[in-house]
């Protein structure tokens, strides 16, 4: 049953995909596996199933796709990583409409990106942790930008090739003046969401703004103001945002405190006040000018929501979540195979529904942002 999915699969792949396999030299002499498709094939069964390179091996003969020792088919699966990476791209590069959502007429001209990071860790007894860093098309719904590195690497929108055609929605970890500056730099759009410690607000003559004071007295609304680069290169810089926020209701404000004292007892920690009262409303900095409601730019960042789900289905469906590999190259073929077969598995699945807007929704997207946060992180 496993083969007759990776034979699916197979007929997915984007034209010139034999091609590729040679010029990146995942074969470079016809010995075992004598063609692209062959290799292809045990490569997806390998990745769907996880099963072992002794019973691939055994696979291989069975099916007569070749005769080679698990040692062979490891090191043909280690040189695919290249190959790999040549089917994501042109597989991005098609343009599909997997999801058919009609976005508003004056958001039409960018690319919005969900972006996210996770960790995956090795199985066995190193245990070494690498980070994909991910940005999702929340319109085509398939992989935009992505990069594989060391946990070492933090969550920062530097790690992600932006252009000025993109915007960029991303959760609270990415929500700081350098985040902004680096945007700025690229021409691109961003909504981030904020905590009450991302940054501090200034006026056009420099003053701080007290914004949780501002939003008490309202129930939403928005404030134009400048982000200030505090350190490093181009210290005290003032960046013009844009602040809007929505006070959350009442049954939303009532499961945030719970999860916000559930976390103190969990972490052995204490949030000050303010932390609860601004957590009370959704808050979001962006560039994005007056021409878009504010009410408008809080309804799409909720779509950011996305990206979770699409890690939930490579960790939880893929088995993304551990690598059962040793070598380095190994890892990052099995990380960028998976890849593969999730962007495959998109163009499989038609239509689709997309409704961010229920509450069901909502309390996703504020249960993962709230245990994706770092424990210093004053956040809910």
């Amino acid at each position: 049953m496993e083969m007759i999915g990776a034979a699916s699969l197979l007929r997915l792949m984007p034209e010139g995909y034999e091609e590729a396999c040679y010029r990146t030299k995942a074969i470079i002499r016809n010995r075992g596996i004598k063609n692209p498709n062959d290799l292809m094939m045990l490569v997806l069964f390998h990745l769907l199933t996880g099963c072992s390179l002794n019973e691939i091996s055994e696979i291989s003969k069975l099916a007569r796709l070749g005769e080679l020792s698990d040692v062979a088919f490891m090191k043909r699966f280690s040189n695919c990583t290249e190959w790999f990476k040549w089917i994501l791209t042109a597989l991005q590069d098609k343009n599909r409409q997997v999801i058919l959502y009609t976005l508003p007429e004056r958001l039409k001209q960018y690319r919005i990106l969900a972006v996210d990071a996770s960790d995956v860790s090795e199985k066995g007894r190193s245990g070494r942790i690498y980070r994909l860093h991910f940005a999702l098309d929340i319109i085509q719904m398939h992989a935009a930008l992505y990069s594989i590195t060391s946990n070492k690497t933090g969550e920062h929108l530097r790690n992600f090739a932006l252009s000025k055609d993109d915007l960029v929605l991303a959760d609270r970890a990415y929500s700081n003046v350098s985040g902004i500056e680096y945007c700025i730099e690229k021409g691109c759009q961003f909504v981030l969401r904020m905590r009450i410690n991302s940054f501090k607000p200034y006026d056009k003559d420099g003053n701080k703004i007290d914004l949780l004071s501002y939003m008490k007295e309202k129930e939403q609304g928005e404030l134009y103001a400048f982000a200030r680069k505090e350190r490093g290169e181009n210290a005290g810089e003032l960046y013009p945002v844009r602040i809007c926020f929505k006070r959350k209701p009442k049954d939303a404000i009532d499961s945030t405190r719970t999860k916000m004292k559930q976390k103190e007892a969990r972490k052995q920690l204490e949030f000050a006040p303010e932390t609860y009262d601004f957590n009370e409303y959704m808050v979001v900095v962006t560039s994005i000018g007056h021409d878009i409601s504010a009410e408008e730019v809080l309804d799409l960042y909720r779509y950011r929501w996305q990206v979770e789900l699409y890690f939930k289905r490579l960790k939880s469906i893929l088995d993304y979540g551990e690598l059962p590999k040793k070598s380095e190259k190994s890892i990052f073929a099995w990380l960028n195979g998976k890849l593969m077969i999730a962007l495959l598995i998109e163009s499989m699945m038609g239509n689709a529904s997309f409704s961010p807007f229920d509450s069901e929704n909502e309390e996703y997207l504020e249960r993962n942002e709230n245990d994706h946060s770092p424990v210093g992180d004053q956040c809910s």
